[in-house]
């Protein structure tokens, strides 16, 4: 489960949290390290820098995915209607049609109104 890779990243939760697979709990170095413990603050360096990495790649991957969703999403669509200023535009309560039927009954109530501004997007 924790090792449960996400398709959109391609890293596991625990990996991009830790810079490894959940197999060894990391060692516990104070800040003043004796020499024959350097080499131990290097691998640390080292694993930090490794999660740095990991999450940077995961961050491009998950943008790459939002870039791919929003392209097959776009594909299906269909032309957007470009409404000018004096327009008649009818609103439908269909979502919200609880606030109007009576013992189900699926009538809505719809209401018309005129364009007033419009943005370029």
């Amino acid at each position: 489960m924790m090792n449960t890779m996400n398709a959109s990243t391609g890293f596991s939760n625990f990996q991009l949290h830790l810079g490894r697979s959940p197999c060894l709990i990391p060692p516990l170095v104070p800040t003043e390290l004796p020499d024959d413990l350097r080499t131990a603050a290097s691998k640390a360096e080292d694993l930090i820098s490794q999660i740095q990495t990991d999450v940077l790649e995961a961050q491009d991957n998950l943008l790459q995915a939002k870039v791919f969703q929003e392209h097959y999403a776009n594909v299906d669509r269909g032309k957007e209607f470009v409404y000018v200023v004096g327009d008649m535009v009818m609103l439908s309560t269909f979502n919200r049609h609880r606030e109007y039927n009576k013992k189900g009954d699926r009538r809505t109530a719809k209401f018309f109104y005129k364009v007033v501004a419009v943005h370029p997007k």
